[in-house]
């Protein structure tokens, strides 16, 4: 996987992340994602739990389950996403964290891997988030790179589920002239 997935890769995207948040509005929380399954703050839900998994993990915890997280509209949505950002960061800059083996639901990984499938989610959500809004967003080319590198690796081995649709074909031209973020975004089953 990505020996790019650092604590200064996973803090540039909690910004990113952070930053569609806070232009989600009020009035969009209902609002549809790519994701089916979700709307704009089941999304966040989502993202939340996924940061405290993702802390625990880091934490050396075994046995991490995921973990659900049930917002209202009313909530603090930016106060509760920095808070779970502050303690993954933490988590994450552990000394010799992102080199010990933790146990995720994907199987036994590296931490270093680990954190690049948490990138990896966060990076597509950022995107999804700014969808939902009716936006769109272009992530960082490197990011966007690593990104694409990871769950090209993650799909090799595990199957797709629920996590992700089918890969969005885009012609071979228009796919090498395409920005990283087209390609990310449709290589995860969306449409660009």
């Amino acid at each position: 996987m990505s020996e790019h997935a650092t604590v200064e890769t996973y803090t540039e995207v909690l910004g990113i992340l952070r930053g569609q948040l806070e232009l989600l509005g009020p009035d969009q929380l209902a609002n549809p994602t790519p994701c089916s399954e979700w709307d704009a703050i089941g999304l966040v839900e989502h993202v939340l739990g996924a940061m405290a998994y993702y802390a625990q993990l880091a934490g050396g915890a075994e046995n991490v389950r995921p973990v659900i997280v049930e917002l209202q509209p009313a909530d603090d949505l930016l106060g509760r996403f920095d808070t779970a950002a502050a303690h993954g960061i933490s988590a994450w800059s552990a000394p010799g964290v992102l080199d010990r083996e933790v146990r995720m639901v994907l199987g036994r990984m590296r931490g270093r891997d680990a954190l690049a499938v948490h990138i990896g989610d966060l990076a597509i959500h950022a995107w999804d988030l700014a969808t939902a809004r009716g936006a769109t967003l272009e992530l960082p080319p490197a990011l966007a790179v690593d990104v694409l590198a990871t769950w090209e690796d993650v799909f090799t081995r595990l199957d797709r589920g629920t996590a992700f649709a089918g890969e969005v074909t885009i012609d071979a031209d228009t796919r090498a002239g395409a920005a990283p973020t087209v390609q990310l975004i449709a290589y995860c089953g969306r449409t660009p």
